[in-house]
C-alpha cells in the first residue's frame, strides 16, 4: 500500500514538570503481558496485511517512515471495486493534530488501526468526521474546528476520497482546509471550489451517517452511547439499519399519535365546555324570560313617550294655525277704523312730515358746523407744525455756525504744524545703521546664549550625576541587607529565589511593601514560608511538586486574587502564577489512616511532614493533593504496590527514590489502569545548606565597587557645580552691555524714523490744510441754504395762520344757522302735540289695535317656537328608531292628546314595577352562551371527524410500518443471540411497544452466567466488561443491514477482559470480512496475541517516538525485510 508519512511531536516522551529532571515510563500489567508475547506476536502476524505509520522525534529526529507494500496485494489494493459506494478510499491529513502529513489507505471490509496511546489514532477518527462537514460536537472533543490545527501551524488539511456510485466514473474526493486564526474553513469538490452545505448533500446522498452513535463511535463518545436510553437507542437503531422511509414513517406515526392525543385532548375539554353551557343555559331561562317582557314593556314605554312628541307637536301646530288666523282678522280690523278716521288724522299727519323735515335740516346743519370745525383744527395743527420745523433748521444752522468757528481754529492749528515740520527738515540728525548695532548686540546675546547652554548641559550632567549617586546609593544599601540577609535561613532562600526566578522575588518585595492594601493575608511562594520538619523526606515531597509551586503566590479571596492580579501582570509586567484557595485546611484529611498507610508501606502522607501557614498547606492539598500522596524512605514490595493500585484511594506517591503515578479510565472500567514511574532528584528548595561564602564575598565586592562609585560620582559633582556657578556670575555684565546697547540703538532709531517722515508727515498735513478749507466753504454753504429754509417756513406759517382765521368766521356763521333751524323744529313739535291732544281718543283707539296685533304676533313666535322645537324632537326619535317607528307613533295618537299618552305610559310603568328587576348582563350572557353553544357543537363535529381521519391514517400506515421494523429487530435479535451463543451466553434483542410511538423502544436481555436468567442491560446488573461486550454485539449485529457505507468504532475493547476480548475480535473478523458488508474501523490501544486474522481484514498500525527514522530512511522502515530476517531468527532458534 502507498506510504503513510506523519509528521508530529511524541507524546511518548515523559517531561519532568520541574523542568530537570528525566522520567523513565512504565506500563500497566496488561501492557506487561502483551509485550512479554510480543514474539508471539511477531509470529502470528507475518503474513497479515500490515500497513504502519511513523512519526518523527520529539525534537531534531524528525522524519517519516515510507512502507513499500507487498507487490503481490498491490492489485488487490489499487482495485476499488470491493468498495460499496461511498467507503473511505483514501484519506490525506496535513498539519491536522499531531500529524504534519500522513496518508491512509483503507480496505474495503475491517480495518483495524492500533497503536499506543497517544499516537494519533482517534485524529484519524477526527479526520474522517471533520473531512465529510460534520460538527465538531459529534466527537466529544474541541468545539471549535480551529483547535484542530497543528500547534505552530496556520492551516490543516483533510483530504477523502469515497467509492462512487456504480455509473459513475470518478470517485469523490473532498477536501477541507482549516484557518487556525479565524476558525474558519474552505471546502472543494473534486478539484473545484464548493461549499459546506454542498458537501453535506453529497454525504447525506450517500447515506453518511456520522451523526449515529451506531454507525460512528468515537472514543470520547463511548460513555454517552452506553447513557442512550432504549427509545433513543430504537431512533439510531433504525438510521443505522433500516431504510429511510421506515424512519419516515416512525416520524408520521408519531407526529400523528401526537396531533391525535391533542385533538382528543381538545376534543375532551370542548364537550365538557358544551356540557357546562348547555347546563347553565336551562338555568338561566325562567331569568331571561322575565328581562325579555321587562325590555317588551319598557319599549311600549318608550314608544309611548316618542308618540307623547308628536301628539304635542301636533297640538302646537294646530295652535299656531289659529294664531295665524287670529292676527288676520286684528289687522283687517285696524285697517278699518284708520280708513273712519283718515280726515282727521290728515293734519296731524302733515303737520308730523313738517317737523321731520326740519328734524332733517337740524342734522345737516350740525354735520357742517362739525366740519368747519374739524378744518379749523387742522389749520391749527398746520402752524403748529411749521413752528417745530422751523426751530428744527435754526437748531441745525446753529450747529453748522459753531462747525465753521471749530473749523477755521483747525485751519490755523494746521498752519503751525506746517512751519515746525518745515523746520525740523532743516535739521538733519546723523546716519543710523541697524545692522551694525544688530551685530554688536548679537555678538553679546551669542556670548550670552552660549553660557546658558553650557549651564544646560552642566545642570543636566549634575542631575544625572544626582541620579546616578542616588541608584548607587540604593544599590550600595541594597547589598548590604543581603549580605545581612545570607546571615539568616530566609536570606538564603530569598538569594536563591532571585537566582532561579527574577519576577517570583520582584513580587515578593513589592508584596513585603504592601500587605495591608489586601483583605486577607496574602503569601508569597511556598518556598519561603514553608518547610519540610524532617529533611529525611525532603527529596520525595518536592518531587510531587512542579517549579511553579514553589514560587507562586496564594491569596485567600477573589477581590485579593483580582488585585494582586492586575499590580502582577498589568503594573509590573510580572510573569509569576497566583492561585486562591476557598477551602479551610482541616477539610483536607489523608484518605487512609496512618495505620493502614504503614500496611501499604508508607510512611505517611507528604503534608504531614510540611508546616507553614494553613492557607498555603490547603493550597497545595487543592493543588496537588499532598493530603493524599504517600512517602517513605524505603521502597515499597510488589505486594504492597498491588495494595496501593487495588485501594483506588492513592494515586501518587514517593518511595525510595522512585516516584509512582496511577492513571484510570473510568469509561473502561476500573482495569483500565496504567502505572508511570520517575526517579527522584535531589530536591532544590527546601533543603539545608550551608552559607555559600562565595556568594557573601560577591556581596562584600559589589558593597566596595559601589563606594567607589559615589565616591567618583560625588567628585564629578563638585566640579560641575563650581563651573556652573562661574558662569552665572560672568551672564549679570553680560545682560547690562545688551540693555544700554538696545537702548542707545532705540533712540537713534527713533530719530532717524522721525526724520525720513517729515516729508511725508508735511505732504499729510498740507493735505489736511486743503480738506480743512474745503470743509469750511462747505458749512458756510450750509449756513446760507439753512437761513433761506428758514425764510421759506415763516412766510409758510404767516399763510397758515391767515387760513385760520378766515375758517373761525366760516364756524361762527354755521353755528348761527343752526341755532335758527332748531328753534323752528321746537315750532314744529309744539305744534304736532296740540294736534295729538285733539285727536288723542282716536289715537288710543289705533293704539289698542296695534297692541292687540303686537300680542297676537308675539303669541305666534312663542307658539312657532314650541312646534319647531317639539319637531326637532320628533325628528331626533325618528332618526334613533331608524325612520320605522313614525308611523307606528301615529297610530298610536290617533285621537289622543299628551294627556291621553301621559295616563298610558303611567299605567306600563306600574307594571314594569310589578316584575322584578332582573341584571341585562343575564340576557347578554344568555345570547353569548347560545352562540357559543352553536360554534362548539360545529367544532366538536369537526374534530370527531378529524379525529376518527387520523385514527384511519395511524393505522393504515402502521400496517405498513410495524411489520418492517418487527423483521428488522428480528434480524438484528438473530445476529445479536448467535454472536452470544458462540460465547457461550446468551442475548436477545426485543422491541417494547406502546400504543404511544414515541415510547417505543429496544430492549436487551442477556446472561453470562448458566444460573442466571435473561436480564435487561443497564449499568446497575452488568459489569463494564459485560456491557461493552453486549455493546460490541450489537453494534455487529447491524453490520449486515446498515445502510451507511463505512462504520467506526474507537477503544471498545479497552475494559474488556482477555476472553471477552478475543471472543469479540473473533466475531468481529467473522462478520465485518463477510462479502457484500460495509466498511468498518475498529480503533484500539491494545491487541492479545493468537487474534483471528481473515485476508479481507487490514491492520494499518501507528506508532511514534524519537527512534522513529525519517522518512527518507526507507529501508529501514521495510517492514518486510523485518519479517524476513525475524524468520531467519526464529529458525535458527529452533534449530
Amino acid at each position: 500500500m502507498p506510504s503513510l508519512e506523519p509528521r508530529r511531536r511524541s507524546r511518548a516522551r515523559f517531561e519532568e514538570e520541574n523542568d530537570e529532571e528525566q522520567s523513565s515510563g512504565s506500563t500497566s500489567p496488561k501492557r506487561q503481558r502483551r509485550d512479554g508475547n510480543a514474539g508471539e506476536d511477531r509470529e502470528n502476524s507475518t503474513d497479515q496485511d500490515v500497513s504502519f505509520a511513523g512519526r518523527g522525534s520529539h525534537r531534531e529526529n524528525r522524519g517519516e517512515i515510507r512502507v513499500k507494500p507487498d507487490p503481490e496485494r498491490d492489485d488487490r489494493e489499487h482495485d476499488t471495486r470491493e468498495f460499496q459506494t461511498g467507503a473511505i478510499v483514501r484519506v490525506l491529513v496535513e498539519n491536522f493534530v499531531t500529524y504534519e502529513h500522513a496518508e491512509f489507505n483503507p480496505g474495503p471490509n475491517l480495518n483495524m488501526v492500533i497503536g499506543p496511546n497517544g499516537t494519533g489514532k482517534s485524529s484519524l477518527v477526527c479526520a474522517i468526521c471533520l473531512g465529510l462537514g460534520y460538527h465538531p460536537k459529534h466527537l466529544g472533543r474541541a468545539s471549535n474546528v480551529g483547535e484542530f490545527v497543528k500547534h505552530g501551524k496556520e492551516t490543516a488539511t483533510v483530504e477523502i476520497e469515497l467509492q462512487c456510485r456504480p455509473t459513475e466514473r470518478d470517485n469523490y474526493v473532498i477536501r477541507l482546509q482549516i484557518r487556525k486564526e479565524d476558525n474558519k474553513t474552505k471546502w472543494w469538490l473534486n478539484g473545484r471550489d464548493s461549499t459546506h452545505q454542498a458537501i453535506k448533500n453529497v454525504t447525506s446522498g450517500l447515506h453518511i451517517q456520522i451523526d449515529n452513535l451506531c454507525q460512528f463511535l468515537p472514543q470520547d463518545r463511548v460513555a454517552e452511547f452506553a447513557g442512550l436510553t432504549p427509545i433513543q437507542l430504537l431512533h439510531e437503531t433504525l438510521r443505522a439499519a433500516a431504510p429511510e422511509r421506515m424512519i419516515d414513517w416512525h416520524d408520521q406515526l408519531k407526529e400523528l399519535h401526537r396531533k391525535h392525543k391533542e385533538l382528543k385532548i381538545r376534543l375532551d375539554t370542548c364537550t365538557e365546555t358544551l356540557r357546562g353551557h348547555e347546563i347553565r343555559q336551562q338555568g338561566s331561562q325562567a331569568d331571561v324570560d322575565r328581562l325579555r317582557e321587562r325590555e317588551a314593556i319598557q319599549t311600549k314605554i318608550h314608544d309611548l313617550q316618542n308618540a307623547r312628541k308628536v301628539a304635542e307637536y301636533n297640538t302646537l301646530r294646530r295652535m299656531v294655525n289659529e294664531s295665524k288666523r287670529r292676527k288676520q282678522d286684528a289687522t283687517k280690523r285696524l285697517q278699518e277704523l284708520e280708513h273712519a278716521c283718515g280726515p282727521a288724522l290728515q293734519a296731524v299727519n302733515l303737520k308730523q312730515e313738517y317737523r321731520d323735515k326740519v328734524q332733517a335740516v337740524v342734522e345737516d346743519r350740525k354735520k357742517a358746523l362739525r366740519h368747519a370745525e374739524e378744518a379749523c383744527d387742522q389749520l391749527l395743527q398746520s402752524v403748529e407744525a411749521l413752528d417745530e420745523q422751523i426751530k428744527h433748521v435754526q437748531n441745525k444752522k446753529s450747529a453748522e455756525e459753531s462747525s465753521h468757528t471749530s473749523k477755521r481754529a483747525e485751519i490755523a492749528k494746521i498752519r503751525r504744524m506746517i512751519t515746525d515740520l518745515e523746520a525740523k527738515l532743516q535739521n538733519k540728525p546723523p546716519e543710523f545703521v541697524p545692522s551694525d548695532w544688530n551685530q554688536k548686540i548679537r555678538q553679546q546675546e551669542q556670548i550670552l546664549r552660549e553660557n546658558e547652554a553650557e549651564k544646560r548641559g552642566l545642570q543636566s550632567q549634575f542631575g544625572e550625576l544626582k541620579a546616578l549617586n542616588f541608584s548607587k546609593n540604593e544599590e550600595r544599601q541594597r547589598h548590604e541587607r543581603d549580605l545581612e540577609a545570607l546571615d539568616s535561613q530566609e536570606g538564603q532562600k530569598l538569594a536563591y529565589l532571585k537566582k532561579i526566578n527574577v519576577d517570583a522575588a520582584k513580587g515578593w518585595e513589592w508584596l513585603r511593601d504592601h500587605q495591608d492594601e489586601f483583605e486577607q493575608e496574602v503569601f508569597g511562594p511556598p518556598m519561603l514560608n514553608c518547610s519540610i520538619t524532617d529533611q529525611r523526606y525532603a527529596d520525595q515531597i518536592q518531587s510531587l511538586l512542579a517549579t511553579e509551586d514553589f514560587v507562586c503566590f496564594t491569596t485567600q479571596t477573589r477581590n485579593d486574587h483580582k488585585k494582586l492580579s492586575n499590580q502582577f501582570y498589568k503594573q509590573l509586567s510580572l510573569s509569576v502564577t497566583i492561585r486562591t484557595c476557598g477551602s479551610n485546611f482541616a477539610s483536607f484529611r489523608p484518605p487512609v489512616s496512618n495505620e493502614e498507610a504503614r500496611g501499604m508501606g508508607l510512611d505517611g502522607f507528604s503534608i504531614s511532614y510540611l508546616e507553614g501557614p494553613e492557607p498555603v498547606l490547603a493550597m497545595l492539598c487543592a493543588e496537588k493533593r499532598l493530603h493524599v500522596s504517600g512517602v517513605a524512605i524505603g521502597d515499597i514490595s510488589n505486594e504492597q504496590y498491588d495494595r496501593l493500585v487495588g485501594s483506588e484511594k492513592i494515586n501518587s506517591w514517593a518511595t525510595g527514590r522512585t516516584l509512582y503515578r496511577i492513571s484510570r479510565r473510568r469509561e473502561y472500567g476500573g482495569s483500565a489502569v496504567s502505572t508511570s514511574t520517575r526517579r527522584i532528584m535531589p530536591g532544590r528548595f527546601w533543603t539545608d545548606q550551608p552559607v555559600d561564602t562565595s556568594e557573601r564575598a560577591a556581596s562584600q565586592r559589589r558593597i566596595h565597587e559601589a563606594e567607589e562609585e559615589i565616591k567618583e560620582i560625588r567628585g564629578k559633582g563638585a566640579v560641575v557645580k563650581t563651573r556652573i556657578r562661574e558662569i552665572e556670575e560672568a551672564e549679570e555684565p553680560i545682560r547690562e552691555k545688551i540693555d544700554a546697547l538696545r537702548s542707545e540703538k532705540n533712540e537713534l532709531q527713533k530719530a532717524a524714523t522721525q526724520y525720513a517722515t517729515l516729508g511725508d508727515k508735511i505732504a499729510a498735513e498740507k493735505g489736511a490744510f486743503e480738506s480743512a478749507q474745503s470743509e469750511l466753504m462747505q458749512c458756510r454753504k450750509r449756513i446760507f441754504e439753512y437761513s433761506a429754509q428758514e425764510d421759506q417756513l415763516i412766510i409758510e406759517k404767516t399763510i397758515s395762520v391767515l387760513q385760520h382765521k378766515e375758517q373761525l368766521s366760516e364756524i361762527r356763521g354755521a353755528h348761527q344757522a343752526l341755532v335758527e333751524v332748531q328753534i323752528r323744529l321746537i315750532e314744529a313739535r309744539s305744534d304736532v302735540k296740540m294736534l295729538e291732544e285733539r285727536n288723542s281718543e282716536i289715537k288710543q283707539q289705533l293704539d289698542q289695535k296695534r297692541s292687540e296685533i303686537d300680542d297676537i304676533k308675539k303669541e305666534t313666535e312663542e307658539l312657532r317656537t314650541k312646534a319647531v322645537e317639539a319637531r326637532r324632537k320628533v325628528e331626533e326619535a325618528v332618526a334613533t328608531s331608524g325612520g320605522a317607528g313614525l308611523q307606528h307613533w301615529n297610530e298610536l295618537v290617533v285621537d289622543k292628546t299628551a294627556e291621553d299618552i301621559d295616563n298610558e305610559i303611567g299605567a306600563e310603568q306600574t307594571k314594569l314595577e310589578l316584575i322584578h328587576g332582573v341584571d341585562p348582563a343575564i340576557l347578554r350572557q344568555y345570547e353569548k352562551r347560545a352562540q357559543d353553544i352553536q360554534e362548539l357543537t360545529l367544532k366538536k363535529d369537526e374534530m370527531n371527524a378529524k379525529l376518527e381521519s387520523y385514527t384511519q391514517k395511524t393505522g393504515q400506515l402502521r400496517e405498513r410500518w410495524e411489520p418492517r421494523v418487527d423483521e428488522v429487530i428480528s434480524k438484528i435479535n438473530d445476529a445479536f443471540s448467535y454472536n452470544f451463543e458462540q460465547i457461550n451466553c446468551a442475548g436477545e434483542v426485543g422491541i417494547h411497544k406502546d400504543e404511544d410511538f414515541e415510547q417505543w423502544a429496544i430492549e436487551i436481555k442477556v446472561k453470562f452466567r448458566e444460573n442466571e436468567t435473561l436480564q435487561q442491560l443497564n449499568q446497575h446488573r452488568q459489569s463494564g466488561g459485560e456491557r461493552a461486550v453486549s455493546t460490541i454485539f450489537y453494534l455487529m449485529a447491524l453490520q449486515s443491514m446498515a445502510q451507511a457505507p463505512f462504520r467506526v468504532v474507537d477503544e471498545i475493547n479497552q475494559g474488556m477482559d482477555p476472553r471477552n476480548e478475543r471472543m469479540v475480535h473473533e466475531r468481529m473478523v467473522e462478520i465485518a470480512c463477510r462479502e457484500h458488508t460495509s466498511q468498518y474501523f475498529l480503533i484500539t490501544p491494545k491487541l492479545l496475541t493468537g487474534l483471528r486474522y481473515d485476508e479481507r481484514m487490514r491492520v494499518l498500525c501507528i506508532a511514534s517516538g524519537e527512534h522513529v527514522p525519517p522518512a527518507d530512511d526507507s529501508k529501514s522502515m521495510d517492514f518486510g525485510n523485518l519479517v524476513r530476517i525475524q524468520r531467519r531468527l526464529m529458525a535458527a532458534v529452533a534449530a
